[in-house]
């Protein structure tokens, strides 16, 4: 029995003495188990439709988003269940992944077609996972970069609701970041056009229109009237343009000498000035809020205010206060 200690340093030139046959046995087993391993990536990649591929573009964000906008623009809408769903005008369907939400989704698609999906971040990176709602066991998981617009093939098989979901930790309103498509079947006699916008593309210079990022959805076209009144309150974060991106009401009318009170019910939103009157001093709120939080103005000079959440322009969350 070897009787040297473990803590003295062996001797002679211990480095240097001929492998047991037994560790080689092992080391070949090991080696050949390895670059077996390998063989059946390669072998799944190619063959086994295990991994999505798809070619890879260099893009801008600006780019994609533009990309983005075109496409829904394009897109016709199928009303279910009180929500309007994009319908893709051809096989292409672009996704724009941004802080926090999808741009480009809800969407319906039909079963057992295949589709072209555009992937890209607007901002930084984002985890792309799609799931069935129905049987978890059906999901994909893919890394959605700024810069890059990754083309990949897919189609679904089963109707159904597919939850879109980031799981890529990408800042504080991450656990908010859901999108859905939903497979179905569907008449094209109930497909309808998206409104143009009409009379409200000249209110406050265009304000409202997907000019500047997002059409406002929750815009009706002529402003809420608090003129008069010494307070008026202006929801942030409320129901609207695809989600909790709204600011209620969009626009409000007021008199001089009014305070406006924004209240967050949602989180992740603050409230940016695009424009206001020379010589007034509206700083709005920089800072990403959430629920519960509030802040006041008092509009002293007439004119019209204009504001956004910068998070959430591209999908139409902008307001208006018009001092009259």
């Amino acid at each position: 029995m070897d009787e040297h200690s473990p803590l003295e340093s062996p001797e002679g030139n211990w480095w240097n003495r001929e492998v047991n046959r037994r560790e080689t046995l092992w080391l070949g087993i090991s080696g050949a188990w390895a670059l077996s391993l390998f063989g059946w990536m390669i072998g799944w990649t190619q063959a086994g439709e295990q991994n999505q591929m798809g070619p890879t573009y260099r893009v801008s964000p600006e780019a994609f988003q533009s990309k983005v906008q075109s496409y829904t623009e394009s897109a016709s809408v199928l009303p279910v269940d009180g929500e309007e769903l994009l319908v893709p005008p051809g096989e292409d369907v672009y996704v724009g992944a941004l802080q926090w939400d999808w741009d480009g989704l809800p969407v319906v698609l039909r079963p057992g077609e295949t589709y072209k999906f555009h992937l890209a971040s607007y901002d930084v990176q984002h985890g792309f996972s799609v799931r069935n709602a129905d049987n978890l066991s059906q999901q994909i998981s893919l890394q959605v970069l700024p810069g890059y617009e990754w083309v990949i093939e897919m189609s679904f098989d089963d109707p159904g609701t597919y939850h879109v979901v980031c799981n890529e930790f990408c800042g504080t309103g991450h656990r908010s970041m859901h999108g859905k498509f939903l497979v179905r079947d569907y008449d094209e006699s109930v497909v309808q056009q998206q409104s143009s916008g009409g009379e409200e593309s000249a209110d406050y210079g265009g304000w409202f229109t997907d000019e500047t990022g997002g059409a406002t959805e929750n815009y009706g076209g002529s402003p809420m009237d608090a003129t008069g009144q010494d307070q008026a309150t202006v929801t942030v974060g409320a129901e609207g343009n695809g989600g909790t991106f709204a600011f209620e009401p969009a626009a409000v009318q007021v008199s001089p000498g009014t305070t406006v009170s924004f209240e967050w019910t949602s989180d992740n939103h603050n409230v940016l000035v695009d424009s206001q009157p020379d010589g007034a001093g509206w700083q709005g709120h920089e800072g990403l809020e959430n629920s519960g939080f509030t802040f006041e103005h008092t509009f002293d000079t007439e004119g019209v205010y204009r504001y956004y959440c910068e998070p959430h322009l591209s999908l139409g969350m902008k307001g208006v206060v018009e001092v009259v």
